[in-house]
């Protein structure tokens, strides 16, 4: 898979690559356990917001024409405030997913702030959200999409934050050099939370 096909996007790119991300997490399973039936329109949104304030604070990354996409918080502004988060978008989020949905994805996101905040007090960049269209999955994209930030993460020395729930990407992020800083079951809920962090990588010495 060629790096070569990786493109930074801009606010114009936003639908296209919203409409990506909600195909990617469709049948997730925190987003299925938040709304069962249809929720595409749900999870477009959420993923829209997320990736409209890595856009405007941050930077986004596209595989081909948005075959999967990648958005990085910088370590100047690495955890979103609520006012950004309004400003995102995130505001819609309780009229889309319903109360009891809004809620799930609630306790979900401070669990994973919380661990952001104490696993990661140094500079560091935040995968705030990668995913692959359901149709391009399991080609390598999600690895060539994480590949040029964590190259330049080790040429720079800052390491990488990112939390996630599912865990057959746990076993992607760890090939990517993250090590799960933490595993934490919220009480009433199914969906465990991953804190996972990379230190930056030194060149492997050749022999």
């Amino acid at each position: 898979m060629s790096d070569q096909e990786i493109t930074r996007l801009s606010l114009s790119d936003l639908p296209v690559a919203r409409a990506s991300m909600g195909r990617a997490f469709r049948d997730y399973n925190l987003m299925a356990y938040a709304k069962p039936g249809q929720r595409s329109a749900a999870v477009t949104s959420l993923y829209g917001a997320i990736l409209k304030d890595c856009l405007t604070h941050g930077e986004v990354y596209a595989h081909g024409p948005c075959k999967g996409v990648a958005g990085w918080l910088p370590p100047s502004c690495p955890a979103p405030t609520f006012l950004r988060q309004a400003r995102a978008g995130m505001l819609a989020i309780p009229w889309h997913f319903g109360l009891r949905g809004f809620r799930i994805l609630d306790a979900y996101d401070k669990v994973a702030r919380r661990l952001h905040h104490d696993h990661a007090p140094m500079p560091h960049w935040f995968l705030a959200a990668i995913g692959v269209d359901a149709g391009h999955q399991g080609q390598g994209i999600g690895s060539a999409l994480m590949r040029p930030m964590l190259e330049r993460a080790d040429r720079e020395a800052v390491h990488c934050w990112l939390d996630t729930h599912q865990e057959s990407n746990v076993r992607l992020y760890q090939r990517h050099g993250f090590v799960v800083a933490e595993r934490v079951e919220i009480p009433g809920h199914p969906i465990p939370v991953y804190g996972m962090l990379r230190p930056p990588q030194r060149p492997q010495a050749a022999t």
